[in-house]
């Protein structure tokens, strides 16, 4: 993720009666998003209360409509977040969905990407990027363990990392959100295809690309992440855990580029 912009929804509307079917012969499910705010995680937020989920969401503060349940929450304190995940389990129901959206970067000097960070805002930044994805991703499968298959559903678990390019590309001025996304990255990965293989679990880390397969930089699609989400969530089946997408177009699959440069139109 670098910047977001807030677009329409409309092309989600088919996922919504089929999601719907999928699970209405289960009590209704709970999608837990983890950093709400007014693009990317309304957009989401809309789309799986639509498809029949309850929905909670946690950041400092309220950024959505009042009817979604606002829990508190800071990234750079995860320690914290299990006491949350506690209170939406009571509230609403023990998640089935985790979907982690928050995130923390800046743009470094690219030629002294140290001069540019301290230690103690290294740290503040690994805790939202890195260390409370770790913590989610621990009480998303604890639920999903208490759930079982039959409160899961035939969909399974599901757990998405909202992610970007800087796993795989080098680029000037994104060293330490590059770290601390790669450090992620090779969890999802890791999760997706060597852990829990006899288990109904997913495991995804997303990137929203243009179609020539480069970054977006700003004007990311709240819709695109939203409609890849639902569909992500209703498949029983791992998909590649690297899921790389395109507004209109869903996944694609892009060759690997070490190095791009940065651009941020």
């Amino acid at each position: 993720m670098f910047l977001e912009n807030s677009c329409s929804l409309q092309i989600l509307r088919r996922h919504h009666f089929q999601y719907h079917i999928l699970h209405s012969t289960f009590t209704m499910p709970t999608a837990f998003i983890i950093g709400a705010g007014p693009n990317v995680g309304q957009a989401v937020a809309e789309t799986f209360a639509a498809a029949g989920f309850q929905v909670a969401v946690a950041s400092r503060t309220p950024k959505l409509d009042a009817k979604f349940r606002h829990y508190v929450f800071d990234g750079s304190k995860p320690e914290t977040l299990p006491a949350v995940f506690e209170k939406v389990s009571a509230d609403l129901g023990v998640p089935s969905v985790v979907i982690y959206n928050a995130y923390k970067g800046k743009v470094e000097t690219a030629d002294n990407p140290f001069g540019d960070i301290d230690l103690d805002t290294f740290k503040e930044n690994l805790g939202i990027n890195t260390l409370s994805p770790f913590v989610a991703v621990q009480e998303a499968i604890k639920g999903f363990e208490k759930l079982g298959p039959s409160g899961l559903g035939p969909a399974g678990g599901t757990f998405i990392f909202t992610g970007n390019i800087t796993n795989v590309s080098a680029i000037p001025g994104f060293l330490v959100f590059g770290m601390q996304k790669s450090a992620t990255a090779s969890m999802i990965q890791n999760l997706a295809l060597a852990s829990y293989p006899d288990k109904p679990y997913k495991f995804y880390f997303t990137d929203e690309r243009r179609s020539d397969g480069t970054y977006v930089p700003q004007g990311l699609s709240g819709p695109a992440h939203a409609a890849i989400y639902i569909d992500l969530a209703k498949d029983a089946k791992q998909r590649p855990w690297n899921q790389t997408f395109v507004y209109g177009k869903g996944y694609v699959e892009f060759p690997r580029k070490e190095f791009l440069p940065w651009n941020p139109n």
